[in-house]
C-alpha cells in the first residue's frame, strides 16, 4: 500500500463500505446519528489522510467532533476491524475497489489503534498493515519474542550458577524490548 492524498469516495466505493458498516437502523440508543453517512466517512477519511489534527476537517465535511464520535462507535463495535479484515484478506489483482480503500481504512483504522486494544494492534501487526499501526514495528509489543525470552529465562533459573556473565541483563533487555515501547505508539 502506498499513501495517497485524499480524495472523497466514489460510488463504488460508497456501495462497499456501506456494506460493512452498520446501518442507519442500528443507531446507538443515545445522541442523533450523522445525517451523511457518505459525508461521515469523507470526514474520516479527510482527517486519515492528511495526518492533520480534527479541528483543521474543511467544513464541507461537517463538523469534526461528530465524524470523530462515529469513528469511534464503529471501533468499539468491532466494524473497523471488520474493514480492517477486508483489506488484509483482498486480492490486489482483483479488487480494484478495496485495492483503492485500503491505504484510507488502514490510516483510519490508525487513528482508533488506541481503543481497539493490544490484540487487535498485535493483529494488525501480524497482518503487516504497515500504514494501519501507530508506530515503527520495533516500538509494538512481540509476543513471539516474549515466548522465547521467557523460556530462555527458565532455562537459566533452574542452573543459575552456570550462567554466563551478563546472561541476565541480556535477557532482561529482551524483555523489555518484547514488551514494545508505549511512549512511541503515539500517532504521528
Amino acid at each position: 500500500m502506498h499513501p495517497h492524498p485524499f480524495h472523497p469516495l466514489t460510488d463504488a466505493e460508497f456501495t462497499l463500505l456501506s456494506r460493512h458498516l452498520p446501518g442507519s437502523d442500528s443507531t446507538p440508543s443515545r445522541g442523533r446519528p450523522p445525517a451523511d453517512r457518505r459525508r461521515t466517512l469523507n470526514a474520516i477519511f479527510w482527517v486519515a489522510c492528511s495526518s492533520g489534527p480534527w479541528k483543521d476537517l474543511p467544513a464541507e465535511y461537517g463538523r469534526a467532533d461528530t465524524a470523530h464520535r462515529q469513528l469511534r462507535r464503529w471501533a468499539k463495535s468491532g466494524h473497523m476491524d471488520l474493514l480492517r479484515s477486508l483489506v488484509a484478506n483482498r486480492d490486489p489483482r482483483q479488487d480494484h475497489i478495496l485495492n483503492a480503500l485500503a491505504w484510507r481504512i488502514c490510516r483510519a483504522w490508525r487513528r482508533i489503534s488506541r481503543i481497539v486494544g493490544l490484540g487487535s494492534l498485535l493483529l494488525a501487526k501480524r497482518l503487516a498493515l504497515r500504514p494501519a499501526l501507530p508506530a515503527d514495528l520495533r516500538y509494538l509489543p512481540d509476543p513471539v519474542l516474549s515466548e522465547t525470552v521467557q523460556s530462555l529465562v527458565r532455562r537459566a533459573l533452574n542452573r543459575v550458577h552456570a550462567q554466563p556473565r551478563g546472561l541476565f541483563a541480556t535477557l532482561g533487555r529482551l524483555i523489555a524490548q518484547a514488551g514494545g515501547n508505549r511512549r512511541r505508539w503515539r500517532l504521528r
